[in-house]
């Protein structure tokens, strides 16, 4: 499970990029065990080429992650691990994330 979202406006091609790392991402978590330990070398090398276009235009990532309880009405609860990745202007990252600590989902 992940949370991803720039914590300011980004032009067109910046939230385009954002947007095209976030959905490569959820591909390779929804699939990573279909995938050879070569082609992930690939895919991480993806990954890195896009984090660099957005650096070069003027866009910085931070992340964090919290392990969770999901319930989903009276069934049993599931572990969970939530990613969470903000795009900040370049040169003004938090050196912290807040994430709530309870949230409803749907």
């Amino acid at each position: 499970m992940d949370l991803s979202e720039p914590a300011f406006e980004l032009s067109r091609e910046a939230a385009s990029e954002f947007a095209a790392l976030v959905d490569y991402y959820r591909e390779y978590r929804d699939c990573q065990d279909l995938y050879s330990e070569v082609d992930k070398l690939d895919i991480y090398d993806g990954l890195q080429q896009r984090i660099e276009v957005l650096r070069e235009l003027g866009v910085s990532l931070s992340h964090g992650q919290r392990k969770v309880v999901i319930r989903m009405g009276s069934g049993m609860p599931m572990d969970a691990t939530v990613l969470y990745v903000v795009a900040f202007r370049l040169g003004h990252e938090c050196s912290q994330i807040v994430t709530p600590k309870a949230a409803r989902i749907g």
